[in-house]
């Protein structure tokens, strides 16, 4: 009988946000979501700011975070998880992403290079997910 789990490990740049056996994780792309199930065919997907959850073994909650960009590797049902950030919904400071979030918008209004507009589009990204994940604060 083949399992219906797989390891999992999530890296983000300054810590291990998590290492364990999972039945599930569902990650944000570019055009929606990707869950990845035990035994996934093998594969290297980009990884979106936002949020993304998984369902450790033996549990039926799902834990959630968000996370910066990154990617997802997948190899011999053996899932790696490298992001800038990762963040339990707990962790995040509410009152310093609606600031970031605020920021971000002031900057996207004004006549930016493209360089600029696509760092400007990517924070306000970053914050809208940090003030999505704590909404139920």
């Amino acid at each position: 009988m083949a399992s219906n789990s797989f390891y999992l490990k999530i890296i983000a740049a300054n810590r291990v946000f998590y290492s364990g056996r999972c039945r599930s994780i569902i990650v944000p792309e570019y055009d929606g979501q990707k869950e990845i199930l035990a035994h996934h065919e093998d594969m290297v997907i980009a990884v979106n700011d936002g949020e993304m959850r998984f369902q450790p073994e033996g549990s039926d909650n799902w834990e959630y975070a968000v996370v910066g960009i990154g990617f997802v590797e997948i190899v011999n049902n053996r899932v790696t998880l490298l992001v800038e950030s990762a963040e339990r919904p707990e962790e995040i400071d509410v009152a310093r992403a609606r600031e970031a979030k605020e920021r971000a918008e002031e900057q996207m209004r004004q006549k930016q290079s493209i360089h600029e507009y696509y760092h400007s589009r990517a924070s306000l990204a970053r914050a809208m997910a940090r003030l999505k994940a704590t909404s139920g604060k």
